[in-house]
């Protein structure tokens, strides 16, 4: 374990409000998870867990069982499922409630530790599978070493100034290569310490920066658009962005609000990180061990020691950019299909092929739209289709992609404008968006929140949590009021908390009261907002909070009867 351990046995390797754990305790942890997969045919193990702490126990009994650990490109049920379901995967773990596929780490750790240490294979094998979206529209499978991670790792903590002292919260998913690499790796090889959960909403993380004593913060620009917002933060040594450009007011606010000083960091799954910038819209400033060069079309080259040693060098990145005299680059954009929402990559053509996968779909096509704030871009559609709405086509793709990446915008009509070659000009598909529609185009449907966990809750309860970024397109904001737009109470009760709560818990029955409802601060376009349904089956009973960057906005308790025969 020392090859990624820095710490000693009685070192704090992890934190939160699940508990502490120690080094020792972390390897007796990674022991009884490569017990079990030691049955198993050498293979590869699906890995899905927010806590870090059991993320880094089940990595280390993957790679000590001598198994690949293979990371999905997010985490809906759907692209979990076929994940699983791939060649060659033997087994999937999860830190999820009731989940009944695949197996429980926590359930594993139950049992008692193998009476030997486990030992990991060397690092310079194949240890990781990376999952991302490429521009072709299928997934694709990135394989990289343990010494390529646990290397950038070291070197990321070095850069970052992480020290044995350090205590690091990351918001970005650990499946997601930022977040293993800075949430989990680098805490691991520095000795420092990790904070199990990742809060999602701001006042959830500005709680658990006070309360753990946090030094470190890694996040991404939607998230710390939100703290830049908030009333008080406590100081830290250090913040990382990375996943899509900070905004210059976003790190304008947290230097002049906070004293925050953001480092942004640049690279995708197949490159590993590229280069580092301390300032927002400053240009980048390579790895001290990447070089980047550009071909005649202005696309990035890339040759560092995190590419796999098959990959073309230098390899040729998805980006155009500028090169600089003192050796530094401006980015200018992408070049093929993939965009980035909220710091997301989605590929427009996988969103075009799961749409045309659905039955009735008979052509359908999707664009990037440009998007204010911190979303960076969103994705719209066109759809030509019979038997579907907007709102039942963005359910069917809640399954495959991510809350964020779900588009924002769909358009439901008879055939495309497409030319007799089959082209589809984009300023013709651009202007369906812009004619008057037959049905609504934006969702009278639910919202689908952009973060989703679950709440420690009394025995008979389970709660959850859901975060939010109001649209500030949604029709009632239209007239209510001029000049002055806010969501209307009865919208907030009907859009965000019965439908969520409907699509949380199926089966609740039907509505018979409301009570407790008060509304105690106004939602205004473009607000992240935080959900808390708290359910108590017994009773038929859920209660709500929404909170905003300025506190409560509302609260109440929605009672449901259960229907005869349900």
């Amino acid at each position: 374990m020392k090859e990624v351990l820095a710490h000693g046995p009685a070192d704090l390797v992890a934190l939160g409000d699940a508990g502490p754990r120690t080094a020792a305790e972390l390897a007796e942890d990674a022991a009884r998870v490569a017990a079990h997969l030691a049955r198993l045919p050498p293979g590869e193990v699906v890995l899905v867990c927010s806590d870090r702490y059991l993320f880094a126990a089940a990595l280390l009994g993957v790679w000590a069982s001598g198994h690949v650990l293979r990371l999905p490109p997010n985490g809906q049920p759907e692209t979990v499922r076929a994940a699983a379901a791939a060649q060659g995967v033997r087994a999937l773990l999860h830190d999820r409630d009731g989940g009944s596929e695949g197996a429980s780490i926590a359930a594993l750790l139950e049992g008692p530790a193998p009476l030997a240490a486990p030992a990991l294979p060397p690092l310079e094998r194949h240890l990781v599978t990376i999952t991302t979206s490429g521009s072709t529209g299928a997934h694709q499978a990135w394989p990289k070493t343990g010494a390529q991670l646990v290397g950038e790792a070291g070197l990321l903590a070095g850069l970052f100034e992480v020290d044995r002292e350090a205590r690091l919260l990351a918001t970005a998913p650990p499946h997601h290569i930022y977040g293993l690499l800075w949430g989990v790796l680098l805490p691991l090889r520095a000795g420092a310490a990790m904070l199990r959960e990742g809060p999602l909403h701001a006042e959830a993380v500005v709680a658990q920066l006070e309360r753990h004593r946090v030094t470190h913060l890694v996040s991404v620009p939607a998230h710390l658009a939100a703290l830049a917002a908030a009333d008080r933060v406590p100081m830290l040594r250090g913040v990382a962005s990375s996943g899509a450009p900070l905004p210059a007011a976003t790190a304008r606010a947290l230097s002049e609000r906070h004293g925050w000083r953001v480092t942004e960091a640049y690279g995708s799954t197949e490159t590993g990180g590229v280069a580092l910038r301390s300032s927002a819209g400053d240009p980048w400033t390579p790895f001290p061990d990447t070089k980047v060069s550009a071909d005649e079309d202005g696309r990035l080259l890339v040759d560092s020691p995190r590419l796999d040693p098959s990959a073309a060098r230098p390899y040729p990145c998805g980006d155009r950019v500028e090169l600089l005299p003192d050796g530094r680059f401006v980015l200018l954009g992408r070049l093929d299909g993939v965009v980035k929402v909220a710091g997301k990559r989605v590929s427009l053509q996988e969103v075009e092929r799961r749409l045309l996968s659905l039955p009735g779909v008979r052509d359908a096509a999707a664009l990037a739209q440009a998007s204010p704030g911190v979303r960076g871009e969103e994705i719209w559609v066109a759809v030509a289709a019979d038997g579907w709405t907007a709102d039942r086509l963005r359910e069917a793709l809640a399954g495959w992609l991510d809350p964020v990446t779900l588009p924002r915008r769909i358009r439901v009509l008879e055939a495309l404008p497409r030319e007799q070659t089959g082209k589809l000009v984009r300023e013709r598909l651009r202007a369906l968006f812009d004619q008057p529609a037959a049905g609504p185009a934006m969702p009278p449907g639910p919202l689908f929140p952009e973060g989703d966990e679950a709440l420690a809750a009394a025995p008979g309860r389970e709660g959850r949590r859901l975060a939010f970024t109001i649209p500030g397109d949604l029709p009632w904001f239209q007239g209510h009021f001029p000049g002055f737009p806010v969501l209307p109470g009865v919208v907030q009760l009907d859009l965000l908390v019965l439908r969520q709560a409907e699509r949380l818990w199926p089966g609740l029955g039907v509505l018979r009261a409301v009570r407790r409802l008060k509304f105690s601060r106004l939602i205004r376009p473009g607000e992240r907002i935080a959900l808390e349904l708290s359910r108590d089956a017994a009773r038929g009973t859920v209660e709500f909070h929404i909170d905003g960057p300025a506190g409560r906005c509302a609260s109440g308790t929605l009672a449901f009867e259960r229907e005869e025969g349900a």
